[in-house]
């Protein structure tokens, strides 16, 4: 499989922790020690006309950037896929949406519900499709907060510190991967790709709600008090003590299968959970700061988008780069709602003979 072309979309202007601090009364520096980013973006329902406000428009931004930097229109693609942990809605899926609003017909669109290694979930899918004789596809991970977060400021005052620190790690975004099974130019050419559940007898670090009519139901909360049940939460000692050992052992699974040295290996993508955890995890998998591609202090964290965003950062700088020809890059990504571990295996081949 082949990767000709990738984008990114992040909605409007980027939200600081000052922002935050300032709207919220909370401390600046606070934010960041806590959770290592700086910046997020988030879309908001007052967002001027062109400027993603949904899912939905997200990923239709990221599509359709992907397929105009490969020069492809929507009669040369044979599939959609689009994975997400934040539909617009249960249904219609926003993959039939989103493939209306690209323009595309006749064609399988799936929906796949995931989340930090719903990239990987969603570019191993399209690998099947393309063996299985389709010639050329569009992958998207695209995901946004607002259903998971208060609407009100006073409702995210609320939240006390540990709920500040989640609603300040996480933020919206999209990017897309147009991939083919053979073709020529520049592309990522994949070597290996790791998915695989690890879960058996854990109970999930994540978890992520959806309720009917009737709303949340009221549960006891930290005083006794009955309260409405979060939409998410989020064990993170479970994430900090398991993530960083799954990361390093697949990365290491990944330089196995392919023969290559980890320390001579070009680019390596960690997973992203914020700022602080991705450096931990990176010190911990044992890869250094110059081979390290990381965008979650910048970017917040946007679940599915995430490793197209990383992706795409890492492919701009080479691809006018004759000397990059044959970079290698090994991406990880963790997913701990019910612990899956992912990875790919890619070569950069800049179109150039050798």
């Amino acid at each position: 499989m082949r990767i000709r072309a990738l984008s990114e979309v992040l909605p409007g202007d980027p939200v600081t922790n000052r922002d935050l601090a300032e709207r919220f009364g909370l401390h600046e520096r606070w934010l960041e020690r806590m959770t290592g980013n700086r910046t997020r973006y988030l879309c908001r329902a007052d967002s001027p006309d062109g400027v993603p406000k949904l899912t939905g428009d997200l990923a239709v931004e990221a599509g359709r950037r992907a397929m105009d930097a490969a020069a492809v229109t929507p009669g040369d693609l044979d599939f959609l896929i689009l994975t997400t942990a934040s539909p617009d809605h249960l249904m219609p899926s926003t993959a039939n949406l989103v493939a209306d609003r690209l323009g595309l017909n006749d064609l399988p669109a799936l929906q796949l519900t995931s989340g930090c290694a719903g990239a990987v979930q969603g570019l191993h899918t399209a690998r099947a499709l393309l063996a299985s004789g389709a010639g050329r596809g569009l992958v998207i991970g695209a995901d946004t907060c607002r259903k998971l977060m208060p609407e009100s400021d006073e409702a995210v005052r609320a939240l006390g510190p540990a709920g500040m620190v989640n609603f300040a790690m996480f933020g919206d975004g999209a990017g897309a991967a147009v991939v083919e099974a053979e073709g020529t130019g520049p592309a990522l050419t994949t070597e290996h790709l790791v998915l695989r559940t690890v879960g058996k007898g854990r109970p999930p670090a994540q978890v992520v709600r959806w309720y009917g009519v009737e709303g949340a139901p009221r549960v006891p909360g930290p005083r006794g008090a009955l309260v409405r049940e979060s939409m998410a939460e989020e064990d993170y000692k479970a994430i900090e003590a398991n993530v960083p050992g799954l990361a390093a052992g697949v990365l290491t699974e990944l330089a196995a299968a392919v023969g290559w040295d980890v320390p001579e290996v070009e680019h390596i993508l960690t997973p992203q959970l914020n700022g602080v955890m991705t450096e931990r995890i990176r010190e911990h998998m044992g890869v250094r700061s110059d081979q390290a591609v990381s965008c979650v202090a910048d970017t917040g964290n946007n679940g599915n988008a995430l490793p197209f965003i990383q992706l795409h950062r890492a492919v701009a700088p080479i691809t006018d780069d004759p000397a990059a020809d044959g970079d290698r890059f090994l991406l990880t990504a963790i997913e701990s709602s019910k612990w899956v571990v992912s990875g790919m295996a890619l070569r950069w081949d800049g179109g150039e003979p050798r």
